[in-house]
């Protein structure tokens, strides 16, 4: 592309958003209600694979030893299976205080000086998709009484973060083709009204890609435009939104927290401003070829 032809392309485009006032504003604000329906989702999804990693990290293996059981050994035995990240060991003492704490003084006046609960080791993973594995693994070492990871709300709640994030992901792809279409459909307005223009330029010899350049830079710049806007109204609503929410959320559900703004500014950055571009572009470029069959 030459630098003559690159000036004319991007005089052209600005003249085509300055002349067609009214279309540019409808472009902009479709471009904006249909990358903020998309982003809104983005961000919703970016919330839950927060909530359901953070919820992963805090389901942890116990494995309840017996009472003859040598826990120096064990830990060395557990420590070497692969994928553990932290093991805390849980005396029988330490275990009936915890009751205590919990239930109150009656619970050891009425175990009458007794101990029956066992020590125990705390066990968290590095990847918590790995638990069930590595349960069936501390379960077959010797000194091991039991081991609990409440294996059937944990298998659940795996089954259920994948499902979501995959219905999730399948929901953006719907949305970023439904924004394509209703972007390409309200830009071919724009470019019907201008179709004499084109039909002229066809007459007297000019070709396809130099009639059609102006329109995608001009698509590209609605596109950049409303991702603009998108992207400063999502970021400043979900900012608000975090420092009212974020402290209730952490504090009656499970200790989870929101994902921050800035994850899910970046994330937005990448998303919104290069579907915006491609899908003005894109947009243009199937809307112009219609009028270019002269």
């Amino acid at each position: 592309m030459k630098l003559s032809n690159s000036l004319y392309y991007l005089k052209q485009a600005g003249m085509g958003v300055w002349r067609n006032g009214w279309m540019t504003v409808a472009s902009i604000t479709v471009v904006v209600l249909t990358l903020l329906i998309l982003g809104s989702f983005v961000a919703i999804n970016l919330n839950i694979v927060a909530i359901t990693d953070d919820v992963k990290e805090q389901v942890e293996v116990l494995a309840y030893l017996k009472d003859d059981a040598n826990t120096q050994v064990l830990r060395q035995q557990i420590l070497d299976i692969p994928g553990i990240k932290e093991l805390t060991y849980v005396s029988k003492e330490q275990a009936l205080e915890s009751m205590r704490e919990q239930l109150g003084d009656g619970i050891t006046e009425a175990l009458d000086g007794r101990n029956p609960l066992p020590a125990s080791f705390e066990i968290q993973s590095n990847n918590p998709d790995e638990i069930p594995n590595i349960a069936e693994k501390i379960q077959l070492l010797p000194g091991v009484e039991s081991v609990d990871y409440g294996q059937e709300v944990v298998q659940r709640l795996f089954q259920f973060t994948r499902v979501l994030q995959i219905f999730g992901l399948v929901i953006i792809a719907v949305l970023g083709v439904m924004a394509l279409f209703l972007i390409a459909n309200t830009i071919k307005l724009t470019v019907y009204a201008r179709r004499k223009q084109i039909n002229i330029m066809k007459f007297v010899g000019a070709t396809d890609w130099f009639i059609r350049w102006p329109f995608i830079i001009e698509g590209i710049f609605l596109g950049l435009l409303g991702a603009l806007v998108t992207y400063l109204a999502l970021f400043y609503g979900y900012s608000v939104l975090y420092m009212r929410a974020s402290v209730w959320l952490y504090e009656n559900f499970l200790s989870v927290a929101m994902a921050p703004p800035e994850l899910v500014g970046l994330e937005l950055l990448k998303i919104l401003f290069p579907l915006g571009m491609g899908i003005g572009a894109i947009g243009s470029g199937i809307s112009v070829r219609k009028f270019l069959k002269v």
